[in-house]
């Protein structure tokens, strides 16, 4: 056999077909499908982006049950390139503590249409919180942490082991600044608890500029106990 026909394959009608679409073929014949994948062609999603929200599916990083129709029909007014794009966001993100997967999908692609309004670059998902640390936070104080596209809210109420009595009144909140984009309940908790027990933390999480921080105690906190954000151990901020 000659060197050609040992990296070529010879077809029915006798012409030679190159051992590279004989891959390409065989790749395609092996790719792993949801049984839902027909449900969002369907649906009216291209087969790009069809493909790619599949593979999230696939993946087990959301199912199909999480995305309501409110969700696919506002990916499908996206171009197919923009729909890509929000996929790839929602795919980068953290997804850990996502009670209501639709609602942020929905975020997700909000936030690109405003970026896109304003002219800014739809760069990768920041760097996002160590979640070793944060299941470690969570296990030790029994608290609940929900993430959204507009904030991560931890607590609100705390476990009754903590505190079982009525919600906070006026008086009791803290307000912080210009929190740094990398800093999260794992680092914050522990500054916070030293000015009272903690009845919820809210980290917003505004993906065009994230700046700040509220924090209600069971009571007046004792605000001279939290350090002033600039004593966190430093490190790259941005």
């Amino acid at each position: 056999m000659s060197a050609d026909l040992a990296t070529d394959h010879v077809n029915g009608n006798g012409t030679e077909e190159p051992m590279e679409t004989m891959e390409t073929m065989e790749t395609m014949a092996t790719v792993t499908r949801s049984e839902h994948f027909q449900a969002l062609l369907d649906a009216g999603l291209s087969q790009k982006v069809a493909e790619k929200l599949d593979e999230l599916y696939v993946a087990g990083l959301v199912a199909h049950s999480d995305l309501d129709e409110r969700a696919l029909e506002a990916l499908k007014e996206f171009n197919e390139d923009g729909a890509l794009q929000v996929l790839v966001q929602f795919k980068e993100s953290d997804l850990s503590h996502v009670q209501n997967k639709s609602a942020f999908l929905c975020g997700v692609m909000k936030t690109y249409r405003q970026r896109e309004k304003q002219g800014t670059k739809v760069s990768p998902a920041s760097k996002g919180p160590d979640e070793a640390r944060i299941r470690e936070l969570l296990d030790r104080t029994g608290y609940t942490l929900d993430v959204t596209t507009g904030q991560r809210k931890y607590g609100g109420p705390p476990p009754d082991a903590v505190y079982a009595g009525p919600q906070p009144t006026v008086g009791t909140e803290i307000f912080v600044g210009k929190i740094p984009r990398d800093l999260f309940e794992d680092e914050l908790v522990p500054l916070f608890e030293k000015a009272g027990p903690i009845w919820d933390l809210r980290l917003m999480m505004d993906p065009l500029n994230r700046s700040h921080i509220l924090d209600r105690s069971h009571h007046v906190p004792d605000v001279r106990q939290v350090p002033h954000i600039r004593q966190v151990p430093p490190g790259p901020r941005c």
